[in-house]
């Protein structure tokens, strides 16, 4: 993603790559639907939730969603309160995926991301976005190389 979205889309986003993951049979549309709906009528949502309480969380929305799938093991990297920096990533990457163990088949969150590069005017700026997208794409570089034969989603919110 090129520029700042609207909460609605960030979330619509997020629900199609859910139904990606567990399939798109119709009660899940409604279920996932009805659940969208609440979360933006929310604009209050508790963001108190740290790396392990994200990952939790989408664990358990995994789990609802699809509880005959095997769920992938999801490493959280949190950007909200420790701004983005090409010089430590690696190294907070490679925190991040070791709690995932040796897991065949992980879920990596990037979380904060667009707010700190995309956030209000910022998302105008072509020279914000232009660094936006140099960061994700060395962020999934970056993952991709510590992640080794294990099958990888990047999911940068």
């Amino acid at each position: 993603m090129t520029a700042a979205l609207p909460r609605s889309v960030r979330l619509r986003t997020l629900n199609a790559l859910m139904a990606t993951m567990v399939g798109t049979a119709p009660q899940l549309r409604r279920d996932v639907d009805a659940v969208l709906r609440v979360f933006e009528a929310d604009d209050d949502t508790d963001p108190g939730l740290g790396p392990e309480g994200l990952a939790a969380a989408a664990t358990q929305m995994l789990r609802l969603l699809a509880p005959q799938q095997p769920v992938p093991a999801i490493a959280v990297l949190d950007h909200r309160d420790l701004p983005y920096d090409a010089l430590w990533a690696p190294e907070r990457i490679a925190n991040a995926l070791a709690m995932t163990g040796e897991s065949a088949d992980v879920l990596f969150w990037v979380v904060g991301l667009q707010d700190q590069y995309l956030a209000g005017a910022r998302a105008r700026s072509a020279r914000w976005r232009q660094a936006y997208d140099e960061a994700v794409e060395g962020l999934h570089a970056m993952a991709a190389r510590q992640a080794g034969r294990r099958r990888l989603t990047v999911v940068v919110l």
